[in-house]
């Protein structure tokens, strides 16, 4: 039998994604937690000049909160509820945190401030980032990592139903995923082209970095050795070695060995 993946595999694990007026009532509450923490940025930002750094490091934590959270809870879900786990799971854990990550993605665009560079300069600046942004995505579905499965923390909480990933992009580092939206949220923060915006895009590399390092520790569980193994010859973000050759994989799609 073929293992589902996807928006299947998804459904699978929560019966509400089955029904479609119950999928679009998912997405409308995801949308308004993401919209909360927006609105929350806007209050705050505008109490002090600096309000924008508080702001986003609050919010940043809390996403950190529920990603440590959804690590350490995935065995007692899984032990508690059974196949419905994923289902709790994915409310509990899932939808807060992609609620905050995003919001926290796209704060630098409600940060005004002092032009910092030249319009022009500013903005290519900005277009190189977001290009990291599909292009990493690209890279991710190549290598076989299932955006739902893995990216959704479905495996997290049925690691026997997943499978490590460590070709293609993952040769050279194992959180493409991060990378893409970390650079999203540095060409936010250069279309509006002021300091103040590029610290608070800054203060997201904390979940960033706390996401991979809890990934890492779980892979760790689970793979033992070779994901040890795999940490020393990776970066997390950015490759430690072979930089020339990741970023004509990156860009140009040529294969290490080619």
């Amino acid at each position: 039998m073929t293992q589902k993946k996807g928006y299947e595999l998804l459904k699978e694990k929560v019966p509400e994604f089955r029904i479609p007026w119950k999928s679009a009532a998912i997405f409308i509450i995801w949308f308004l937690l993401f919209m909360l923490c927006m609105v929350f940025f806007w209050w705050f930002d505008s109490l002090v000049w600096y309000g924008a750094l508080i702001s986003q490091l609050v919010v940043a934590l809390v996403c950190c909160v529920f990603a440590y959270g959804h690590m350490k809870n995935a065995k007692k879900y899984r032990e508690k509820y059974g196949e419905l786990a994923y289902r709790y799971f994915f409310f509990h854990f899932i939808m807060p945190i992609f609620a905050t990550w995003f919001a926290c993605i796209f704060h630098p665009l409600l940060v005004g401030g002092e032009a910092l560079l030249p319009f022009w300069l500013a903005i290519v600046i900005g277009v190189f980032l977001i290009i990291f942004r599909p292009l990493t995505t690209l890279h991710i579905r190549k290598s076989g990592f299932d955006t739902v499965g893995h990216g959704l923390g479905i495996y997290t909480v049925y690691p026997e139903e997943g499978t490590g990933v460590s070709s293609e992009i993952y040769s050279y580092i194992r959180h493409p995923m991060y990378l893409g939206s970390f650079c999203a949220t540095l060409a936010f923060a250069f279309f509006k082209n002021n300091i103040l915006s590029l610290l608070t895009a800054l203060i997201f590399l904390i979940p960033v970095l706390v996401a991979g390092w809890l990934e890492d520790k779980e892979l760790t569980k689970r793979f033992g050795d070779e994901h040890k193994k795999y940490i020393k010859n990776t970066g997390a973000l950015f490759p430690c070695k072979n930089i020339w050759k990741f970023l004509k994989l990156l860009f140009f799609f040529k294969r290490a060995d080619k």
